[in-house]
């Protein structure tokens, strides 16, 4: 991961990640399993921004934890953080 980041910002409590313009996973699956362990390390960060050439995907604490708490994952590991990230991504994708 650390080879894709081009730069890391903060304001205020928004994290915004530029990432190369090519990545070699989903854009959708990476900015959910970023933000997933984001909120869970840094309580006082509540939005998450992935940019990635002209495309912007942002996700917000509210929207992860809600729907962890609607599928019970409330701290995924193993197969949970696999279904996880893929429901995120989903979520993303329309």
């Amino acid at each position: 991961m650390k080879n894709l980041i081009e730069s890391l910002a903060l304001e205020g409590t928004a994290l915004t990640v530029a990432l190369a313009p090519a990545l070699p996973v989903d854009a959708r699956t990476l900015t959910a399993a970023t933000a997933i362990r984001v909120f869970d390390r840094y309580p006082v960060i509540d939005r998450v921004i992935m940019v990635t050439g002209a495309n912007k995907i942002s996700l917000s604490r509210e929207q992860v934890e809600r729907l962890l708490r609607s599928e019970t994952l409330a701290k995924p590991d193993g197969n949970q953080w696999r279904h996880a990230v893929a429901l995120i991504a989903a979520l993303l994708g329309g």
